[in-house]
């Protein structure tokens, strides 16, 4: 790992004590270097944020941006926002996370990572103003991400919503459009036990008179963001499920806009709900103002160009199909499932299995069982004790006499999992983001964003 310049004041920064969100061990040592243990906790509210900002300078301030949050989807809308952009000739900006297998898929400038050393010296740039506000990792990446983009130029920044939405810190920005994408029930600790508590910590990201777009079908759901919408004088906009076509090498759909007319288009996203993440991303694009220059034919290029590792990824090998996907909650386990079903993956159908043992792991495993033949349950000895989980306890919460096996090892789960489907079936990785980053290391399919760069921006 390339080490921060010895001239930058003050050298490496210093320990700053341990938080909740800290980076699990097994993650790269590129995050480590950055953000050594920071003494802020996860705690609601702007302060820290709004502090570190105005110590920089309040990058982004100047340059437009789109705010996506929600509970699923906010990384493919993000990722099509950001394809489109790219393909009409603008320098986009992407903050998302959380990351797969390295920091640097973070942060993107036209799809591409930062150098390290470029990193590291505006980690030691924010140096001070951490040691001041004392945030959580959360937030000082998200500052580290709005100072990179302003200077790397940047002339439009897609941000996405870490969690909730009125107190995540990404939502200091001044943003010309605001997309939720749905609200299902996730993190109800922290945003509430129900879906019109967690719904109105969602539309805490509409600002005043800025247009708003919404995919959410639900009709609680509905009413929160429509009040909340009436009370800000916010346009907004709900867009219905398109008429499309799933295979699993991709979708293909129709979405009308008072814009482009009507666009064909396709991508190599796979699932119905695909369908719905990219009609909301490119109708959410017609309330961009006139001098962001959009065109149909950079739609259409922009949605075919637009990837997202690890969610249905399909990867084919010399062993066999396998499908990599981030379910982590029963809505987008539900979703995964439905997806099987509709592509026709070939059986048997077997799962390598983690989940965190903070989110609902009885209802994500009884979603996943109603689309598989059998499942490895592993365990990452990596993952923090607080958030691992105990397969023996979890699969009491499967059906009766469902075939379960278990592995303390990632490796050894797949190579289980492999053997068990033999080489005509298929093998489906999920229920974490940790889990299908070892299984893409393990399988050498590590995205081309989370690899060091071999130059700038240029």
């Amino acid at each position: 790992m390339t080490k921060a310049p010895s001239s930058l004041p003050g050298g490496a920064l210093p320990a700053l004590g341990a938080g909740p969100d800290r980076m699990p061990a097994s993650h790269d040592s590129l995050a480590r270097e950055l953000f050594p243990p920071l003494t802020g906790r996860v705690t609601w509210g702007l302060t820290r944020i709004h502090g570190i900002l105005a110590g920089i300078g309040h990058p982004l301030r100047r340059v437009p941006v789109l705010h996506v949050g929600g509970t699923n989807g906010k990384g493919s809308v993000g990722r099509v926002w950001a394809g489109i952009l790219e393909e009409a000739g603008l320098r986009v900006g992407l903050y998302s996370s959380p990351d797969l297998v390295s920091f640097r898929e973070r942060i993107l400038v036209n799809g591409r990572p930062f150098p390290d050393e470029a990193l590291l010296e505006l980690a030691q740039e924010l140096h001070p103003h951490l040691l001041r506000e004392s945030p959580s990792l959360f937030e000082a990446s998200t500052a580290l991400a709005f100072l990179a983009m302003e200077r790397a130029g940047v002339e439009v920044a897609v941000v996405e919503v870490g969690l909730g939405g009125r107190l995540d810190a990404t939502n200091v920005v001044s943003p010309v459009v605001s997309v939720i994408t749905n609200v299902t029930m996730d993190h109800a600790d922290l945003l509430g036990g129900t879906l019109p508590e967690i719904a109105l910590e969602k539309a805490g990201i509409f600002k005043a008179g800025v247009p708003a777009y919404t995919g959410s079908q639900d009709p609680a759901v509905l009413e929160v963001l429509t009040r909340e919408a009436a009370t800000l004088g916010v346009p907004l906009t709900r867009v219905g499920p398109p008429r499309g076509t799933v295979t699993a090498a991709g979708i293909s759909l129709s979405v009308r806009t008072r814009r482009w007319g009507e666009l064909e288009l396709k991508s190599p996203l796979v699932g119905r709900h695909q369908l719905e993440n990219v009609a909301l991303a490119v109708r959410s694009l017609e309330a961009l103002p006139p001098r962001i220059p959009i065109t149909a034919t950079c739609i259409r290029k922009g949605v075919a160009r637009a990837r997202l590792p690890g969610r249905f990824q399909v990867e084919r090998t010399d062993a066999g199909l396998w499908v990599l996907d981030v379910a982590h909650n029963p809505a987008a386990a539900r979703v995964l499932v439905s997806t099987l079903q509709e592509v026709e993956l070939p059986a048997p159908r077997i799962g390598v299995v983690q989940i965190m043992k903070d989110k609902d792991v009885p209802a994500i495993l009884k979603e996943l069982a109603q689309g598989l033949d059998g499942m490895v349950l592993v365990t990452d000895p990596s993952t923090p004790e607080d958030r691992r989980w105990e397969p023996g306890e979890a699969e009491l919460a499967l059906p009766r006499g469902f075939p379960t096996r278990k592995s303390d090892s990632v490796a050894e789960g797949l190579e289980q999992a492999r053997t068990w489907a033999e080489r005509g079936g298929s093998v489906l990785v999920t229920g974490s983001f940790s889990v299908v980053a070892l299984a893409l290391r393990a399988l050498d399919r590590i995205p081309r964003e989370a690899l060091p760069p071999s130059s700038g921006f240029g």
